[in-house]
C-alpha cells in the first residue's frame, strides 16, 4: 500500500511540474496593494513605491481589475475634469515566474488602464503609456527575476498631456480595469503577428483565405571572425480547423534563415463552399499557426476567424455580397457594479439582450471594448464598428505634437481585433471636424487593414476624402435621412440618429429608420443608447445629487446627461427596448388593415422579410382570429419568402360568417426564429365590406323622453346637465351613479419629454388650466323625434393671459347612448399643450379598465411601434393602464355597473386620480432629448387660431 501512495504522489508531482513547465501565460488579476493620492503632496509621499521593499501604511488590498471610484476611495466624476487636477492611483503587486521561463521572452500585457499607466518591474522602469481604452505590451524579459518573488508596479495617472482624448460623454473611471498577463514564447525566434483575410469568388461560393504571418528572430547575427551566419531554416505549419475540430486545409512550409530580423510571410489557402460569417449566421473556423523546430512546435498562435468579406462598391453596404442594413446601439463597456471592469457575465448578458431587441450591430462608443466582448460578438453573431478613441480633446487635435496620441490609439485599436469578422468598419474619434489628425489616423489605418471601410461619426459632407469610405449624419429628421439617402453616392452608417433619453422620450425611431433604410445607400444606424450609464459605490452619493432620476437607491448615481438607455443599469427592459425590438423586427405584416367579405374562405397577407441572410421558411408563425377579446381560430405556420422580399400567408378567416356592429377583427401575428426567439408580434386589422343585411347583427332601439330641461331619459338611463356650467355633470344607470362628471381638458404636468418640446423654462410659469371657473356663453338644447341635441359654449378663464373656450354638443339617441363633440380654442402662453380632451369621472366602485386598440405599451402618434392592436385592461391605478393608450373604444366596470366609451383616439390615466380617465382627441408627440419632433407629427400648436376637436360615445352598461 505504502508503495502504491508513494508512486501516486510521485506521479500527482511529475503531472503539477509539467503542468507548471508547460505554462505560457500566466494572470495577474487577482488582489493587488493600492493606495490612492488626491494632491500633489500625497503623490510625492509615494512617488518611489516601485523601489523594492518600499512600504506605506496607505497601502490596502484591493481587487484587479477595477476602477478606484467604484470600491469607494474617490466619488466618480461625469466627463472630465474642468480644472485638468485629478488623482492618481500606486499599484503594486508581487508573483513569481515558472522555472523554465528563464531562457523566454516575456511579455507583460494590459488589457486596459485609465488614463495613464507609468510601469516598473523590480525597480527598473519599463516605460508610460498614455491611452486609457487600448491594449499594450512591454517586453519584460531582462527586467524579470527568474527566481524568487517579482515586485510589479503601476502609477496610474488620470490627468495626462493626452488625456482629454479618452475623455467623452460618460463617466471618467481610473484604474487598471482589464486583465493583466504574462505571455512567455521563445527567445530567438517568435510567431510575432498573424493576420487573416477571406476574399471569395465572384459567386461567393469558394474563398481564398490569404494569411501574413510575421515571424521575429533575435539569433546573433554573427559568428566569430565576424562573418555573416547561415541561420537555421525553419517551418511554419497552419491548420484550418471547422467549429467541429475537423480539419479544412493545411500546410506545412520550409522558411529560410533570416537571422536577427523579422520575415512577413504570406500564403493562401483556397477553400471550397466554406461557411459564411454573417450576424445571422456567425460560423467561426480555427486557424492554428505553428512555428516548428526539428518537428516541434516551439510557439503557436490560434485565431478564430469567419468568412467574411465588406464592400461598398456603389454606394451599397454589403457583406458577402448581401446588402445589410445594421440595426444598431451605441453601448458603453461598463456596468453598475464594476465600473469598466465588465465581465464575460456582463458581455453575455447584453449581447443576448441586444438580440432579442433584434440589434444586430454594436458601435463601441467611444473607445475599443474588452476584448472578450468582441470575442463573443464573434461567436453569437453581432456586427460591431469598432471606433479608435480621439473625440473631446477640443483643439488639441490640431495640434501638430499630439499626432503621436492619434498613432499609438490607431495602432492599436487596429492590430489587437483585426483578425475578428464582427468587426465591419473602423470609426476614428467622434463628432469631430476633419482634420491632418483624422486624415493620418485613418491613412494608417487603412495601411494596416485594407478590408473594412471607414468612417467618421458626424461627418456627413460629399466632398469629403475617398479615404472615408462611409457618411455618418447624426440626429437628423426622417426627411433629411430620406433626401440625404436618396442622394449619397457613398453608404451611410448614422452612428448616432436618434436619442433614447429618460423615460419620456424616444420619439420618431420608426420614422428615422424606415426614411433612411428604404435607400440602397441607407444602411443604417445606431441608437444612443443602449444602457443608462449609472455607477454604485459604497459610498451614499452626494446629498440631493442625482435624486431627481434615481429616488430609491442612495448608492446609484445616474448623471442627467447619461440618462438614456433603452434598458436601464441593471438592463431592465423599459418601455423603450420594446418600441426598438418592434422597429427593428426583421419579418412583420406589410399592411395594418386588410378588407373581407363575411364567408370568405382566406384573406392573403403579404408578410416582409427584412433578414439579410435568412429566409422566411426558418421562421414560426403564430397567428390567431379575433373579434374584440375573443379567439375564433388559430395556428401555426410557415412560409416561404427570401430575404428582402415579400412572402404571402393565407390567412383563414372562414369563422367569421357573420358580423356584429361594433365588433373589431383582426389577426394576431407572432414570428419566431429558428432559435426559439420570438422577433415581434402584430396585428392586422380585418374591415368587413359588402355586407348582406342578412350577416349583420343589429340593435333594437328605445323610446326617448326627455323630463326637464338639464334632465335626458332614455329607458333606465338618466343623463343630468348644469346649463350653467354647460358640464355633463352626472349620468346614471337603474338609479345607479355611474358618471359624476365631463369636463374639458388640455393640461397636465409636463414629463421629461412634453417639457423638452414646450419649453422647460416656460412651464414654470404656465397655471394648471384645468383649475378654473367656466362660464357659459350660450345654452340650447332641441328636440327631434329620435334624439335630443344639446348646444352650449363655455368660456374658461384662467387668468389674465391663459383661457380657453369649448364648444360642446351633446347628442343623446333613442338607443341610449350619448354622444359628445367638442371644440376647444386655447388661447395661452405655451406654444404647444401635452393633452387635448375630456376628463370623464366615475364611482369609485368602477375600478377596472378595458380598452380595445393598442397595448399593453403607451402610446404617442411617433412612438407606437411596441403596442399591438388588441383587447387590453387591468385595475385603475395600475402600471396596466397608466399613462397614453392608444383605443377604439374604453370600458369602466365595476360592481354597481359599467360605461362603454366609443372614441379613436387616446386614454389618459394616472394614479393620483384613480376615478379619472382622460378622453383624448390628441396628445403631444414625443421628442427625443431636446430636439422637437419634426412636422409631420402633431405638435398641438396653441398658434394657429383654429380649434381642437373631438368626439366620441357614451353608453352607460
Amino acid at each position: 500500500m505504502s508503495t502504491r501512495i508513494f508512486l501516486l504522489l510521485l506521479l500527482l508531482i511529475a503531472n503539477s511540474t509539467f503542468c507548471v513547465y508547460a505554462q505560457n501565460n500566466i494572470n495577474l488579476n487577482g488582489t493587488w496593494r493600492f493606495a490612492l493620492a488626491q494632491t500633489d503632496k500625497e503623490a510625492e509621499g509615494l512617488s518611489e513605491f516601485y523601489v523594492p521593499g518600499f512600504k506605506s501604511n496607505k497601502l490596502q488590498s484591493v481587487p484587479v481589475p477595477s476602477n478606484w471610484e467604484i470600491l469607494g476611495f474617490e466619488e466618480p466624476v461625469y466627463r472630465g475634469y474642468p480644472d485638468d487636477k485629478g488623482s492618481e492611483g500606486f499599484y503594486l503587486r508581487e508573483f513569481e515566474i515558472p522555472a523554465d521561463w528563464n531562457k523566454k521572452r516575456v511579455l507583460l500585457h494590459f488589457g486596459g488602464v485609465w488614463s495613464s499607466a507609468e510601469v516598473w518591474l523590480n525597480g527598473t522602469h519599463l516605460g508610460q503609456h498614455n491611452s486609457g481604452y487600448t491594449s499594450f505590451a512591454f517586453d519584460v524579459s531582462r527586467a524579470l527575476k527568474k527566481k524568487g518573488t517579482n515586485v510589479l508596479a503601476v502609477r496610474v495617472r488620470q490627468v495626462s498631456r493626452e488625456y482629454k482624448f479618452d475623455t467623452f460623454d460618460d463617466w471618467t473611471l481610473a484604474g487598471i480595469y482589464r486583465d493583466v498577463t504574462l505571455e512567455a514564447m521563445p527567445s530567438n525566434r517568435w510567431l510575432d503577428q498573424v493576420t487573416t483575410q477571406t476574399v471569395f469568388d465572384k459567386n461567393y461560393d469558394d474563398a481564398d483565405l490569404k494569411v501574413r504571418v510575421m515571424v521575429n528572430d533575435r539569433n546573433k547575427q554573427t559568428i566569430p571572425g565576424n562573418y555573416p551566419t547561415p541561420g537555421e531554416p525553419y517551418h511554419l505549419r497552419l491548420t484550418l480547423s471547422d467549429k467541429e475540430g475537423n480539419s479544412v486545409a493545411a500546410r506545412t512550409i520550409e522558411v529560410p534563415a533570416h537571422t536577427s530580423t523579422g520575415r512577413d510571410i504570406s500564403l493562401t489557402f483556397r477553400v471550397e463552399s466554406p461557411k459564411h460569417w454573417t450576424a445571422e449566421t456567425p460560423y467561426l473556423y480555427t486557424l492554428k499557426a505553428e512555428l516548428l523546430e526539428n518537428d516541434q512546435a516551439i510557439h503557436s498562435r490560434v485565431e478564430k476567424i469567419g468568412f467574411r468579406e465588406i464592400s461598398t462598391e456603389g454606394g451599397v453596404f454589403r457583406i458577402n455580397g448581401q446588402t445589410v442594413k445594421l440595426r444598431g446601439v451605441n453601448r458603453h463597456d461598463e456596468h453598475p457594479d464594476v465600473g469598466r471592469a465588465t465581465r464575460h457575465e456582463h458581455w453575455l448578458e447584453d449581447i443576448m439582450k441586444m438580440k432579442e431587441a433584434n440589434i444586430n450591430y454594436v458601435r463601441t462608443a467611444h473607445y475599443t471594448h474588452a476584448k472578450g466582448f468582441i470575442e463573443l460578438c464573434d461567436e453569437l453573431g453581432m456586427y460591431v464598428g469598432s471606433e479608435v478613441s480621439l473625440g473631446g480633446a477640443g483643439h488639441l487635435r490640431e495640434g501638430p505634437s499630439y499626432m503621436d496620441a492619434a498613432l499609438v490609439r490607431t495602432y492599436e485599436t487596429i492590430t489587437r481585433d483585426i483578425n475578428s469578422p464582427s468587426i465591419v468598419y473602423w470609426s476614428v474619434g467622434n463628432e469631430d471636424p476633419l482634420t491632418s489628425f483624422h486624415l493620418t489616423s485613418i491613412k494608417v489605418l487603412k495601411a494596416l487593414d485594407s478590408t473594412r471601410p471607414v468612417l467618421i461619426p458626424w461627418r456627413h459632407e460629399s466632398w469629403l476624402p475617398e479615404e472615408i469610405d462611409i457618411l455618418s449624419a447624426h440626429y437628423w429628421q426622417p426627411h433629411e435621412y430620406d433626401t440625404f439617402a436618396a442622394q449619397a453616392n457613398r453608404p451611410i452608417i448614422t452612428t448616432e440618429y436618434t436619442h433614447a433619453y429618460g423615460t419620456e422620450g424616444f420619439g420618431g425611431l420608426e420614422a428615422r429608420w424606415k426614411a433612411l433604410t428604404r435607400h440602397p445607400a441607407g444602411a443604417g444606424g445606431a441608437i444612443w443608447m443602449w444602457a443608462d450609464q449609472g455607477i454604485k459605490t459604497p459610498t451614499i452619493r452626494p446629498d440631493k445629487k442625482y435624486d431627481n432620476i434615481v429616488r430609491d437607491d442612495k448608492y446609484m448615481r445616474i448623471d442627467a446627461a447619461g440618462w438614456d438607455g433603452i434598458v436601464d443599469s441593471y438592463r431592465n427592459k423599459t418601455r423603450d427596448f420594446w418600441e426598438v425590438k418592434a422597429v427593428y423586427a426583421q419579418v412583420y405584416p406589410v399592411v395594418d388593415k386588410m378588407e373581407f367579405t363575411p364567408g370568405q374562405s382566406t384573406v392573403r397577407i403579404p408578410i416582409q422579410n427584412d433578414f439579410d441572410f435568412t429566409d422566411l421558411n426558418n421562421i414560426k408563425i403564430d397567428w390567431s382570429l379575433r373579434e374584440d377579446d375573443k379567439t375564433l381560430a388559430s395556428g401555426t405556420s410557415t412560409i416561404n419568402g427570401k430575404p428582402h422580399a415579400e412572402g404571402v400567408f393565407d390567412l383563414p378567416i372562414k369563422e367569421i360568417k357573420r358580423v356584429t356592429q361594433g365588433k373589431t377583427y383582426y389577426a394576431w401575428f407572432i414570428f419566431t426564429g429558428a432559435d426559439g426567439q420570438e422577433i415581434t408580434r402584430k396585428a392586422v386589422e380585418l374591415c368587413p365590406l359588402n355586407i348582406p343585411d342578412n350577416l349583420l347583427d343589429g340593435k333594437e332601439h328605445i323610446v326617448l323622453t326627455k323630463d326637464e330641461m338639464t334632465t335626458v331619459d332614455v329607458g333606465n338611463v338618466r343623463y343630468v346637465f348644469n346649463p350653467m356650467t354647460g358640464h355633463l355633470v352626472s349620468a346614471a344607470l337603474h338609479h345607479n351613479l355611474l358618471i359624476t362628471e365631463l369636463t374639458p381638458t388640455l393640461w397636465e404636468k409636463p414629463d421629461h419629454g412634453a417639457a423638452s418640446v414646450i419649453g422647460n423654462k416656460l412651464i414654470r410659469y404656465i397655471p394648471d388650466m384645468n383649475r378654473n371657473t367656466p362660464s357659459v356663453k350660450s345654452w340650447n338644447i332641441s328636440e327631434e323625434a329620435d334624439k335630443v341635441t344639446i348646444d352650449a359654449k363655455v368660456e374658461y378663464i384662467v387668468n389674465d393671459t391663459t383661457s380657453f373656450t369649448t364648444d360642446y354638443q351633446y347628442t343623446i339617441s333613442t338607443d341610449g347612448r350619448l354622444n359628445v363633440r367638442y371644440e376647444i380654442l386655447p388661447k395661452v402662453f405655451a406654444p404647444s399643450l401635452p393633452i387635448v380632451g375630456m376628463s370623464l369621472k366615475t364611482m369609485p366602485e368602477m375600478n377596472n379598465i378595458r380598452w380595445l386598440g393598442l397595448g399593453p405599451w403607451n402610446a404617442y402618434p411617433n412612438k407606437r411601434s411596441a403596442p399591438i392592436l388588441g383587447v387590453w385592461g387591468g385595475e385603475t391605478g395600475s402600471a396596466d393602464v397608466i399613462g397614453k393608450k392608444a383605443t377604439r373604444w374604453i370600458e369602466r366596470s365595476g360592481s354597481v355597473g359599467g360605461v362603454h366609451i366609443s372614441h379613436v383616439g387616446y386614454m389618459g390615466h394616472n394614479a393620483a386620480s384613480p376615478d379619472v380617465i382622460n378622453i383624448l382627441s390628441e396628445v403631444l408627440s414625443k421628442p427625443e432629448k431636446g430636439r422637437k419632433p419634426d412636422d409631420s407629427f402633431p405638435l398641438l400648436l396653441t398658434d394657429t387660431g383654429e380649434p381642437f376637436i373631438g368626439e366620441f360615445g357614451i353608453s352607460l352598461k
